[in-house]
């Protein structure tokens, strides 16, 4: 399903030739005015924003929703209501535009993000993509669009269409410069703004992905982090960052993200954040859980170790977080500490909820002790 409508999608974005007299919206109003390739081309979007409510893969959280669009129309006022954002579920860190305005973010794009100067220079990049219908200028052909569903990449997904096969490098680089004016007029810190594009660096060099594949129709991101340096360099003066109120609304999307990252055996990724000084500390003391379960996965020498000290230290700071029992009682019945295994045991049945899913496994093991 996700392979077919990753093909829809990117026909959608890329399949119609370039149109000679295109425009750019100047304000919402702009948007009532489109011509018949524009509106198949929005209607099409529409039904695609449609399709990816009914499978599921929206993240609803609504106090982060109604903040991300507060950024974004701090950032266009003159769009407001015409450029909507949602979070979808994915670990990715990717964001990417659709033709008709629509704005998706990913939440492991979100759980990377340090502050909210660096989600309005994400934001303010793919609005730009909107604003200046580069879905309608940008050229890609149908073999090539196809051919990204059938070889079986992983990251042939919806999830992945803007780094994939987007919009061409230019037009990359206009919504980086376009995006970063708005970022500047905003009154945001732009010297936040490549760090966000060196954590996307980090997560390639992290996974072994080759990033000329990954990133196939952007800058190498070396030469994006460059660039937003330099434009920050000519900036006078500071601006703020918001990473009080930002930190605030994704404590929960964080956790969720380490979570899956560990669901879907992408520990070096968790393992690449909580081993990162800054990261790890604008992260919910809880990921010292998922650290643990990382090393635990990754089984290298000295990992047991790792594993062992990184729970004891969810369990000094989160206290109040249940699966760090479980694993610390499992790891006490392990190594023959019935014991202390016991009272792990115990304490994390009077701190999980009741409907935790490990409860009736918990208590079998205190059964068996």
């Amino acid at each position: 399903m996700r392979n077919v409508l990753y093909v829809a999608v990117m026909l959608a974005l890329g399949g119609c030739a370039t149109t000679e007299g295109v425009t750019s919206f100047k304000a919402a109003e702009d948007t009532g005015n489109l011509h018949e390739k524009e509106r198949r081309l929005w209607h099409e979007a529409a039904g695609y924003d449609r399709t990816i409510e009914r499978s599921g893969q929206l993240y609803e959280h609504e106090r982060a929703t109604r903040y991300l669009q507060g950024v974004m129309d701090g950032l266009y006022p003159e769009f407001k209501g015409k450029i909507p954002v949602r979070i979808y579920d994915s670990t990715q860190l990717n964001a990417f535009a659709m033709p008709n305005g629509s704005i998706y973010i990913n939440i492991g794009m979100l759980a990377r993000i340090e502050n909210e100067a660096q989600l309005a220079a994400v934001l303010g990049h793919e609005a730009v993509h909107f604003i200046e219908k580069h879905s309608f200028q940008q050229r890609v052909s149908t073999k090539n669009a196809a051919s990204f569903a059938v070889s079986g990449i992983p990251f042939a997904s919806l999830a992945a269409a803007s780094s994939i096969s987007g919009f061409s490098r230019e037009l990359e680089r206009e919504a980086d410069a376009m995006g970063y004016q708005r970022l500047v007029k905003a009154g945001y810190d732009p010297r936040e703004a490549h760090k966000i594009f060196q954590h996307l660096a980090d997560e390639v060099k992290a996974l072994d992905i080759e990033e000329p594949y990954f990133f196939s129709s952007h800058p190498r991101l070396v030469e994006r982090i460059d660039e937003f340096k330099r434009l920050s360099a000519q900036h006078k003066g500071g601006g703020r960052t918001g990473a009080e109120q930002y930190n605030a609304v994704v404590s929960e999307i964080r956790l969720d993200a380490l979570k899956r990252d560990i669901g879907q055996d992408r520990y070096k990724s968790v393992i690449l954040v909580m081993e990162d000084s800054t990261l790890r500390g604008v992260y919910p003391a809880a990921g010292y859980f998922y650290l643990g379960e990382a090393y635990s996965r990754r089984d290298e020498a000295g990992d047991e170790a790792r594993a062992l000290e990184a729970y004891r230290k969810a369990e000094k700071l989160a206290p109040g977080f249940a699966p760090t029992y479980m694993r610390l009682g499992m790891h006490h019945m392990k190594k023959g500490n019935k014991g202390g295994a016991r009272q792990y045991f115990k304490r994390y049945l009077s701190v999980a909820p009741r409907d935790a899913s490990d409860r009736n496994y918990v208590q079998q093991y205190m059964n068996s002790l």
